[in-house]
């Protein structure tokens, strides 16, 4: 399928640089898409939260994004590289920001961004997590659960049979986290690694279901490692789930 790069990256977009795509370990940074020149083939973005530099080492570099057919939606993107860092960029509203000035390799193709997988929790890999909000700490089993964990956010269910102060989360709510990455049946109980997060409120979604309120979290400040002992984490959960699909299937 061929898509034209001029109705799909465009200015102020939602996109992800997406490291080493066909690796067994892509890593996606999130970004937007500041400005275009189809004919110079570059493409302007905001410098992701884990910046990128004239020394960040990598094999391939992708930059990708989803949008809707008329029959689903796809995730498409092209190669690319920087060839210019520029901390000084102008915004049409006259604000500052950093930027990415990227050179790209047409042709755009449909892309799988295995690091985008958004990990359910109740297998072989869990979290044990705890939150502070309003300068109470709050804690997973007892009074909310994760129901999936990605590179960039989660899920969190609050139960509406046991209600508690995380009701009252709304948008924009700024939410530390810590969290302990755990391989359920490890002989030792030594956890898988530990996190240390800042998260903000993205979205309630009260009607989730009639027991559960869905309050998902954007990852604000994941550092680099952070973002590869997770990342790790979050692979290794998805080979366990294919062995384990396979093992059933036969």
């Amino acid at each position: 399928m061929s898509f034209k790069i001029e109705s799909i990256l465009t200015p102020s977009v939602g996109v992800d640089l997406v490291f080493n795509l066909n690796s067994i370990n892509p890593i996606s940074r999130p970004s937007i898409i500041h400005d275009t020149d189809f004919k110079k083939k570059t493409i302007t973005i905001a410098q992701p939260l884990i910046a990128i530099t004239s020394a960040t080492t990598y094999d391939t570099l992708h930059l990708a994004t989803i949008f809707q057919t008329k029959q689903r939606k796809i995730r498409a993107g092209i190669q690319c590289k920087p060839i210019q860092f520029d901390n000084q960029y102008h915004l049409a509203n006259q604000a500052i920001s950093k930027a990415v000035i990227l050179k790209y390799k047409l042709p755009v193709e449909e892309i799988n961004l295995r690091s985008a997988f958004r990990l359910p929790m109740g297998h072989s890999h869990t979290i044990k997590a705890k939150l502070k909000y309003n300068q109470t700490d709050y804690y997973t089993a007892k009074d909310f659960s994760i129901r999936d964990i990605s590179l960039t956010g989660m899920g969190l269910l609050l139960s509406k049979k046991n209600p508690n102060p995380l009701m009252w989360l709304k948008k924009a709510d700024v939410i530390p986290m810590g969290m302990i990455l755990v391989k359920t049946g490890e002989k030792d109980n030594k956890p898988a690694g530990t996190l240390g997060l800042k998260t903000t409120v993205v979205r309630v979604n009260e009607n989730y279901s009639n027991t559960h309120t869905l309050v998902g979290l954007k990852i604000i400040n994941l550092n680099k490692k952070n973002e590869t002992l997770l990342n790790r984490f979050i692979h290794e959960a998805q080979i366990d789930e294919l062995n384990r699909l396979h093992f059933r299937g036969n």
